[in-house]
Order: C-alpha cells, then sequence, then structure tokens
C-alpha cells in the first residue's frame, strides 16, 4: 500500500509518500512564490498535489488536520486548501483520513505534546532516512505514518 501525507500550508505545503512498511520514496515541500494571490497559491498548490498523485498513485492520502490557533484567517484559508484536497480525493475515488497534530505526535513518539525535533528523530528512527530537509517534510512523513498505525487498528477511512 502506498501512502502520501501531508503537512498543509498555504505558504508550505509539506508531502511524504511511503509505503506501508515505512519505506520513504520521496518527500518535499511545495511552495508557491509569496507575490501570488491566494487564489493563485490553491492553484499551484492543488496543481503540484495532482503532479504527486499522478507519479505515485497511492492507495490513502493522510492530511494533518488544522490547529486552530491564534489567526483564524490562516486556519479559514488552510481549510479551503484542505478542502480543495479532500474535492480531488473524492474525484479520484482515492481513500483519505484526517488527522489531528497531537494523535500523529501521540502515534510516533507516545507523546501528543512532543516537539518537533522529537517527531524528526522518531521519524529518521523508524524509517532509517536522515535526509529531510525541513520539517514540513518529517511533519508529512508523520502524517503518513499514523495512517499505516491506524490501518493496523482497523480505522474506517473516508472513501467514494
Amino acid at each position: 500500500m502506498r501512502i502520501i501525507g501531508l503537512d498543509p500550508g498555504i505558504n508550505k505545503l509539506g508531502y511524504s509518500v511511503i509505503e506501508e512498511n515505512l519505506n520513504v520514496l520521496k518527500s518535499g515541500v511545495f511552495v508557491p512564490s509569496l507575490k501570488l494571490n491566494f487564489e493563485s497559491k490553491i492553484k499551484y498548490l492543488l496543481e503540484n498535489f495532482e503532479r504527486l498523485l499522478k507519479n505515485f498513485s497511492p492507495d490513502l492520502i493522510s492530511i494533518e488536520e488544522i490547529y486552530v490557533a491564534k489567526n483564524i484567517q490562516i486556519a479559514l484559508k488552510i481549510g479551503i486548501l484542505i478542502g480543495g484536497i479532500i474535492g480531488i480525493c473524492i474525484t479520484r475515488n482515492i481513500k483519505f483520513v484526517l488527522i489531528p497534530p497531537r494523535e500523529i505526535k501521540q502515534l510516533v513518539t507516545g507523546k501528543g505534546g512532543a516537539t518537533k525535533e522529537q517527531v524528526k528523530f522518531m521519524i529518521e528512527n523508524l524509517t532509517n532516512c536522515y535526509n529531510f530537509k525541513n520539517f514540513e517534510e518529517t511533519d508529512a512523513t508523520a502524517t503518513a505514518i499514523s495512517a499505516v498505525f491506524k490501518l493496523k487498528e482497523n480505522v474506517i477511512f473516508y472513501t467514494r
């Protein structure tokens, strides 16, 4: 089974493509130009997401849910991006799951309040992959791995 994990943001969309055995096939970050307006950023990110789907034909998309902090406007914009991603999944009949950040941290480190550094350490050790360039990649990989762990718990994913 092939899984794509996503760490969504409007200025950076982290992604990781893994296999069920936690082998990392590819990870990276889509970064639209800061000069683009909101709609153009969404278009750029969704087009790159679709390209990723085409190149890797995943069985499941695992998306980190929005963490609503101080800025509700940013959360709403990320929600629009996630809605676009879900829409693409639905039209392509790809299963998807939304996982809250604390649950991802709990699943991969054993601590729901783990730091990004702790998540990175565990992801590197779980995957034997040590070439992640930033936290967006490790967060996306943690999101994908969380889906693998949830598969083992027989969690029902959103489907067609």
